[in-house]
């Protein structure tokens, strides 16, 4: 009987002891869980909408946004304030986080257009009016011809033909709509060097008592359409080219809005297989050292020294 009741309580001791040690061992697993779950996260700032490039960006244009501390560029802006009333230096879609070398401060805003300026092509401001400058309401990027009234002789002339604007007054981005009128007084074209000749002589006659006009491309305009088909040339000689910016994006096409084959970094060195020349952009199709090819702007290269 004495042996019967120390079995009974020993296997008693033992179903109880197994049912702590299972309920212990839930509650680490629980415990565990959780601690993985636990993902520490930080603001970063992202666009709300897109944003041109040289564009000044506004309160109303960026957000901020919860990410994984893991997963942070390290030079993502963190700051709204860091953002707010800067100025791109590229063109950032609407969800992109946004840089440190993204954005640059107003103070510099004024050099921002000797960067607009295509390879081979200079800027020249041109003085208007209300009328000569189309009633207030040429934007950047505008194409337009230049022309020329003199009294004496009495004759009128286009000096030049389809000529890019870079700036109005000091404004380099097209402006929304919001019912203001903007006043400006000169308008900075873009130009071969020789273009520059005629417009400046053009500008001192019209001073002498004539008048130098614009005359305003529409953006539908079929010749327009005409003028954006792409000349292409075949690079015969082996050409070495290396990138300028910390990082520049390598395109499937010779489009800004070409979707990006892969990203490298500053003075990454790249094979030139051809040239295709837009409206406003030079391509040029390059081989990456991992051998992989694509489109890059040849505004963010310079040729490599031997």
């Amino acid at each position: 009987m004495k042996r019967k009741r120390i079995f009974l309580l020993a296997l008693l001791s033992g179903i109880v002891t197994t049912g702590l040690f299972f309920v212990l061992i839930n509650q680490t697993a629980s415990s565990s869980d959780v601690v993985e779950e636990a993902v520490e996260t930080v603001s970063v700032v992202v666009a709300a909408e897109d944003i041109k490039k040289d564009q000044h960006i506004t309160e109303e244009q960026v957000a901020l946004k919860e990410m994984p501390k893991d997963q942070v560029h390290p030079e993502a802006i963190q700051e709204l304030t860091d953002v707010v009333n800067a100025y791109s230096d590229s063109e950032i879609k609407s969800g992109e986080v946004i840089l440190h070398h993204r954005i640059q401060e107003q103070e510099e805003e004024k050099d921002v257009v000797s960067r607009k300026i295509q390879e081979g092509y200079r800027a020249v401001s041109v003085q208007v009016d209300y009328v000569t400058g189309i009633s207030n309401l040429l934007q950047p990027e505008d194409m337009v011809d230049v022309v020329l009234s003199t009294i004496n002789p009495m004759k009128t002339e286009i000096i030049l033909e389809r000529v890019r604007v870079l700036a109005v007054g000091e404004r380099l981005v097209e402006e929304k709509e919001d019912g203001t009128e903007v006043q400006y007084q000169a308008v900075t074209l873009e130009m071969k060097q020789a273009d520059t000749v005629k417009v400046v002589d053009a500008s001192v006659r019209a001073a002498e008592g004539g008048k130098l006009q614009l005359a305003l491309y529409s953006k539908y305009d079929p010749l327009e359409e005409t003028a954006k088909v792409e000349k292409s040339d075949v690079i015969t000689e082996k050409m070495e080219v290396i990138t300028i910016p910390y990082e520049s994006n390598i395109r499937t096409a010779p489009d800004l809005t070409a979707s990006v084959l892969t990203v490298v970094k500053k003075d990454t060195p790249l094979v030139v297989l051809q040239e295709k020349k837009t409206k406003k952009i030079t391509w040029y199709e390059v081989e990456t050292p991992d051998q992989q090819k694509g489109w890059i702007s040849n505004r963010i290269v310079q040729q490599k020294e031997n």
